[in-house]
């Protein structure tokens, strides 16, 4: 690596250094600081189905933390829905047999020791929640089980019995009070949650384990560069110069005001969930003309509907795509009768659609889009709407499967072509809702080399990135795109902290006692890869 000195000073108000700094304040975030805060986790002995698993967490794990095991050793063999081992050990023992419909206790066990914490930060965009802060639809339901949303030690079910109590007493009137008991009661703890309520969750879960001081919200990270600050000192045992260990520096600034922020790090770790403006474009005639009223997620489109913009009195809603994010616009517009042209490339019964994947007993919701959908024909078909409680009420809803979006107008014009006849169709819209996939960018992290669809490239028993020492990728950046398999990245990532955390401090001791001269240094020293 190249150096590179440079002159420019930072205000001691301004400039701090923290052990960890993790960019990101969504659920790997909380589940991070909730382990670096001192909660260790530890298998309660209870036994596992997994028979081979199960011999080695009697042989060798027994009483000691999880965070000091071989990971690698007893994650060897297991199967499931996470691409990263150790994702799986964890949702192994998190939720036994989940994938054949079990809802059994968590095989983890936790204890809390202040004294084994690591100083670290929290920083991120907007408010606790991260990504969640987007999805706080009341009606609208998670596409996993409620149990496969939580965080650790603290039961969704628990949540939703304080929050409905709660509710209760608040009301002042018993009428109100009974009805809100009697349907709330009757909900499967079991059940899938509201993204409104895994969004207070969330918040909740940081106030109730006392972690709101690890977190600094409404924050922009712009540059993550790799910088030496420390002063050389000189090795008595050895007789010579060294120089410390570079530091990462990076670097911000708030949301509201646009102050500038600067903080230096030993280790960073990117839990940034997906970064804003990813969404791939169309590479259509007149994409940029029609920017202004195109939109690429579910909150932008819940927001037009709030303020108006977007009712059944309007042109039809043109959504492209048709993957869960789609799927649920679809269902929002089909509860405000919103008409809707719906344009995607794969064929109805394509089993890479995501449709054609999901159980009909457990989400009888998009079951009913589905129906819809093999329904309709190219021509605009008026159907029943599902969720109105009028029979009268009609939901005009046109899809148009195997297409794919020629142009779109300035005036709001969309040209549509059916990829196996070639016939094109010319539709008036009112606005258009891109949900065509992202790809994974980290802007401010200098010469990234993530990789289309896949992140960055991670050591999966560490999280550790293969490209960037002392760096750590988790979630969707991992390859976790569920947060049922967030707590085994987290666990894997606070492993590797805590034992290079150890070493650091002895290290340390060593040092101190070796030190004898301290050189000034005029100047910061920039390394640069």
């Amino acid at each position: 690596m190249n150096t590179i000195t440079t002159n420019d000073q930072c205000g001691l108000d301004l400039c701090k250094r923290k052990e960890v700094v993790i960019i990101g304040n969504g659920p790997s975030a909380i589940i991070l600081s909730y382990i670096l805060s001192g909660h260790i986790p530890y298998w309660n002995g209870c036994p596992v189905s997994n028979d081979y698993l199960n011999i080695k967490l009697e042989q060798y794990v027994k009483d000691t933390s999880l965070l000091e095991q071989d990971l690698e050793f007893l994650s060897d063999g297991l199967e499931g829905r996470s691409r990263n081992p150790v994702s799986l050990l964890i949702d192994n023992l998190l939720h036994p047999d989940a994938d054949l419909g079990a809802h059994l206790q968590s095989k983890i066990k936790w204890r809390h020791d202040p004294s084994l914490s690591i100083d670290h930060i929290c920083i991120g965009r907007g408010g606790v929640g991260g990504v969640w802060n987007k999805t706080t639809s009341k009606q609208l339901q998670t596409i996993s089980m409620a149990d496969w949303m939580e965080l650790p030690n603290y039961p969704m079910s628990t949540f939703r019995q304080q929050r409905r109590a709660a509710r209760c007493n608040s009301l002042t009137n018993n009428q109100e009070t009974t009805t809100t008991t009697t349907t709330t009661n009757n909900e499967n703890q079991f059940g899938r949650a509201t993204y409104d309520e895994v969004h207070s969750y969330y918040i909740h879960y940081v106030k109730r384990n006392r972690l709101t001081n690890y977190f600094r919200n409404g924050y922009e990270i712009t540059s993550i560069e790799r910088v030496c600050i420390d002063a050389p000192y000189y090795d008595d045992v050895n007789e010579e110069i060294r120089t410390p260990q570079p530091l990462w520096e990076i670097r911000g600034y708030n949301e509201q005001d646009k102050t500038p922020f600067v903080l230096h790090a030993k280790y960073v770790v990117l839990a940034t969930g997906t970064p804003q403006k990813i969404t791939r474009p169309l590479g259509i005639i007149g994409e940029s003309a029609s920017q202004s009223f195109t939109y690429t997620n579910l909150h932008d489109i819940e927001d037009l509907i709030n303020k108006k913009r977007l009712t059944n009195n309007s042109k039809p809603l043109l959504v492209v795509g048709c993957g869960l994010t789609a799927v649920d616009i679809l269902l929002l517009c089909q509860q405000y009768l919103i008409p809707v042209l719906h344009v995607f490339r794969r064929a109805i019964d394509d089993h890479e659609l995501v449709l054609n994947q999901l159980p009909a007993n457990i989400f009888p919701e998009y079951e009913r889009i589905r129906e819809l959908i093999r329904q309709s024909t190219s021509t605009t078909t008026s159907m029943s709407s599902s969720v109105s409680s009028s029979s009268s009420s009609q939901w005009s809803y046109q899809c148009y499967p195997q297409s794919e979006i020629i142009s779109i107008t300035e005036d709001g014009t969309v040209h549509i072509r059916n990829l196996r006849t070639h016939i094109t169709t010319d539709c008036d819209i009112s606005f258009v809702a891109k949900l065509t996939g992202a790809d994974v960018t980290i802007p401010f992290l200098s010469s990234s080399n993530t990789k289309k669809y896949n992140g960055l490239q991670i050591n999966p028993y560490t999280y550790e990135c293969i490209d960037y020492e002392n760096v750590y990728a988790l979630g969707p950046l991992a390859g976790d795109k569920l947060v049922r398999f967030l707590q085994g990245g987290a666990l894997a990532c606070a492993a590797s902290l805590f034992k290079k955390h150890r070493q650091a401090s002895s290290n340390n001791n060593n040092n101190n006692n070796n030190r004898r001269l301290s050189f000034s240094v005029t100047s910061r020293i920039r390394v640069a890869s």
